[in-house]
């Protein structure tokens, strides 16, 4: 129940339903950043709506519900105060910036609903990322910013998240360490911020691993393998599509060997510590996904029935990356505790 006394930004805002609290809003917003002389680009606007509709969506639309949302995004001065004109997505990087993750709902639903541009007053042109048909896409340029608030957002309750890059939905791993009561969402004030440094760079250890055992288990069988083999199995587990076996190794050392990439040179350009820790995982998942693979593989060549390594694999898949997120958002919370403790204890012996 909402304590009326407590002054929320939208309570400035007039009282007309929902659509004209948010047109308010961002009319504030963009006169906010006119005076402050700085430009906002559409797609950061567009991501804000959206973030909004994505609250609404679990509300009854009234007007305090719709205040309250808006309170998330705070004052509309200080909001426009945290962009800057030659870098939108660093100082006040929108996936990373609230208690939810503005780019949750993967840019803006309402990009399709008229042409006006949201920078002039109504809605975005941008149609780089939004919603089509339901389903979420997203084809803005990638940062790891992005795929990390994706893969790791403990205050967003929703398990299913739009994708960083492409078409569809990826899994917020927090929200199930947040449902399995593994963490709590306001365990870290940023996840990650305070794991030791020697943490941070461990995690990477992980895809590492998961590609020696892919290799190792590759050279050992590669001479064994027929010239084709198994490479795609239907919903009754026999399969129905083949490749040459070196086509297929090819490209499932490329879900190895990419991804690793990718996230070694996150880790190197010394990204915050939210992105490097997601880095890690994705592409340990991504290295799981492609020993799960072959494992399927080696499997029916051998004259296996079913996909049962398939179904124990994608769990590991979503298992193992899990506990080395939530492993080292329990050392930073550790940390945080150990900071505290010894702010507390130094306060006292003070005085």
């Amino acid at each position: 129940m909402r304590d009326h006394s407590e002054a929320l930004p939208g309570d400035g805002l007039p009282p007309a339903g929902a659509t004209a609290l948010v047109d308010a809003y961002f009319d504030h917003l963009r006169a906010a950043a006119a005076r402050l002389r700085i430009d906002i680009d559409a797609d950061s606007l567009a991501e804000l709506l959206a973030h909004v509709e994505h609250r609404l969506d679990g509300t009854d639309r009234s007007d305090d519900a719709v205040r309250r949302v808006l309170a998330e995004l705070g004052e509309p001065e200080a909001l426009a105060g945290a962009y800057t004109a030659d870098d939108p997505d660093s100082d006040f990087d929108t996936d990373r910036g609230f208690d939810s993750g503005v780019d949750d709902d993967g840019g803006t639903d309402a990009a399709t609903r008229g042409p006006r541009d949201l920078t002039n007053g109504g809605l975005p042109r941008t149609h780089r990322a939004g919603r089509f048909l339901g389903v979420p896409y997203d084809t803005r340029q990638p940062t790891s910013e992005r795929f990390a608030s994706r893969s790791w957002d403990p205050s967003d309750p929703s398990i299913l998240v739009p994708k960083a890059l492409g078409i569809g939905w990826t899994v917020n791993f927090a929200a199930l360490a947040v449902r399995a009561h593994l963490i709590r969402p306001d365990d870290e004030d940023e996840p990650f911020a305070e794991a030791p440094a020697w943490v941070i760079t461990a995690t990477l250890a992980a895809p590492v691993l998961a590609g020696v055992a892919f290799a190792t288990l590759a050279a050992v069988t590669w001479a064994d393998l027929p010239e084709t083999v198994p490479s795609h199995w239907g919903l009754t587990g026999e399969p129905d599509g083949y490749s040459s076996r070196t086509a297929n190794l090819l490209l499932l050392s490329g879900f190895v060997l990419l991804p690793l990439l990718v996230a070694a040179w996150v880790h190197l350009a010394r990204r915050a510590a939210w992105s490097r820790v997601a880095a890690s995982a994705g592409s340990f998942a991504l290295a799981l996904v492609a020993l799960v693979c072959l494992v399927q593989t080696l499997f029916a060549v051998q004259g296996g029935a079913g996909m049962w390594p398939t179904w124990i694999g994608l769990f590991l898949v979503l298992v193992l990356p899990l506990g080395l997120l939530v492993g080292v958002s329990r050392s930073g919370r550790a940390a945080e505790q150990r900071r505290d403790f010894a702010s507390a204890s130094k306060k006292g012996s003070v005085s």
